[in-house]
């Protein structure tokens, strides 16, 4: 039996892009979460392992994760670690309300994409190529 490799190993920050290191983080935590890599109760890695796998400042890591916290996604048990909140799932769009969210989405992503002078074949591109490496475990 092979061992399994857990979703933030291969989790990386791209201090060049413009999105703050904490954002992606938070971004890799909500993807993974998104695609069933996470699931609820399951254990992150601590803040001294990720600062040291993505080579940032361990207060960055924090905010991740204050935030995320904030924002209901984890759960921090003093001594044990953040885990996914467990609890109910969120709560299912109807096809009209997702329809809407993915609209705003896909503009805002237009949007930021041509603020950085990405054309949208090779913001398309890139996703894809994302979406395929990072779903295909």
């Amino acid at each position: 039996m092979t061992p399994v490799e857990s979703p933030w190993a291969r989790w990386t920050v791209e201090l060049d892009s413009g999105i703050p290191a904490y954002r992606q983080i938070i971004n890799h935590v909500t993807v993974a979460l998104a695609t069933g890599q996470l699931k609820r109760g399951d254990r992150l890695p601590t803040i001294r392992v990720l600062h040291a796998q993505l080579g940032l400042n361990p207060n960055t890591v924090a905010k991740a994760y204050r935030e995320l916290e904030l924002k209901g996604v984890i759960v921090s048990q003093r001594g044990t670690g953040c885990f996914i909140k467990e609890g109910p799932p969120a709560p299912r769009l109807t096809p009209a309300e997702r329809r809407h969210r993915l609209e705003g989405l896909y503009r805002r992503l237009l949007a930021e994409a041509a603020g950085c002078g990405v054309a949208q074949d090779d913001l398309l591109t890139y996703v894809n190529q994302r979406i395929t490496r990072e779903c295909t475990v």
